[in-house]
């Protein structure tokens, strides 16, 4: 019977850039696929935005963030053999109002390298008219759906991946190894997404998953030189196709697209665009959001041997590379802390 040190329970983004983490750290384990369990990273846009527009600040920790995901993501690009990682400025067509504000931040030192350009013209056609334009720059997007199997299928080469479910049932307090599929492992680390709700391992981390939809339209005549945002994203996957989202429902917590969906995105794409287009093909899925927007990290309080690594949410492309190697730092040294923000500690404990 074949023992590592660890099984990873799920294979979206974050399990997937923690198994990468921990090979590179030449750590013994397993991916565990449940065949049963959907992927929310399959369908997200896999969008990087180093800003948030609503306030105009900067995306939380994106000075630290953005240069590891940019390494660690051409790195992966080298060792896969393809290409999923694209930097693609994003444009956004702005208010009277809002343009004055993005002219100020354009002189703050601190915005300066994410902001290149304010304007009063499009550089490209078929846009809706606007006051101005603003060009972000170290934005662009990783494909996740092709990232994600060619990672599998790198995985699967190497005979790391068990096709299987994780029985929660048999971790007992007494219990020094957990098995799956003939493989023991003597630790366990939970990259289940959304799906960590159903789990009573962690049922106490505070959880808000959200449903998000997104569209795949053909647009011949729409420029794809820019990911284009206002209210709605417009993102550019080749062949003159284009990823559109998103919406956000904390009710409906299925993976299946609905006809509510459809319209709230084509509404919100019919006043940014001003060409034709057509609906090619529509996607959902479940962002595992914390109730707080951070990730989580750390070890269960009453099991030493049970880890979490998840609540990626709508930034996940940006914040796993960076957790991903705190997550391998906090298993390898024995008084590492990552910070407050992420840490498990900061849900309640076990009742």
């Amino acid at each position: 019977m074949k023992r590592v040190e660890f099984f990873i329970v799920g294979n979206g983004l974050a399990g997937t850039m923690l198994a990468f983490e921990m090979l590179k750290n030449n750590i013994e384990f397993r991916i565990i696929s449940s065949p049963e369990k959907s992927r929310a990273s399959e369908v997200a846009a896999g969008m990087i935005n180093p800003l948030v527009f609503k306030r105009l600040t900067k995306s939380w920790m994106v000075d630290e963030l953005l240069p590891v995901a940019k390494e660690r993501y051409q790195n992966l690009e080298n060792l896969l053999g393809e290409q999923f990682y694209f930097e693609k400025k994003i444009l956004k067509p702005l208010s009277e109002q809002e343009k004055e504000l993005w002219l100020e931040r354009k002189q703050n030192q601190a915005f300066n390298s994410y902001i290149s350009l304010v304007d009063d013209f499009s550089p490209v056609k078929n846009v809706m008219q606007a006051a101005g334009y603003t060009q972000v720059s170290g934005s662009g997007y990783v494909a996740l759906f092709s990232f994600l199997k060619f990672a599998d299928n790198f995985f699967k080469k190497q005979n790391l991946v068990v096709d299987a479910t994780f029985n929660i049932q048999q971790i007992k307090p007494e219990a020094d190894y957990f098995e799956v599929d003939g493989v023991k492992a003597s630790k366990v680390i939970f990259c289940e997404g959304a799906h960590i709700r159903h789990n009573p391992l962690f049922q106490w981390v505070k959880m808000v998953p959200v449903k998000g939809e997104v569209l795949l339209i053909h647009a011949p005549t729409l420029s794809e030189e820019f990911i284009l945002n206002k209210k709605v994203f417009v993102l550019p996957v080749g062949n003159q196709r284009f990823k559109v989202g998103s919406t956000y429902d904390w009710s409906d917590l299925s993976d299946i697209p609905t006809e509510q969906g459809k319209l709230s995105i084509t509404e919100r794409l019919e006043n940014v665009i001003t060409c034709d287009y057509k609906i090619e093909n529509q996607w959902a899925g479940v962002r595992p959001a914390t109730i707080d927007r951070r990730p989580v990290l750390g070890r269960h309080p009453g099991n030493r041997n049970l880890f979490v690594f998840n609540g990626l949410g709508t930034k996940g492309v940006m914040l796993a590379p960076y957790f991903a190697r705190e997550m391998v730092s906090l298993i390898t040294s024995l008084n590492y802390e990552v910070i407050p923000e992420v840490r498990v500690e900061r849900f309640n404990k076990i009742p």
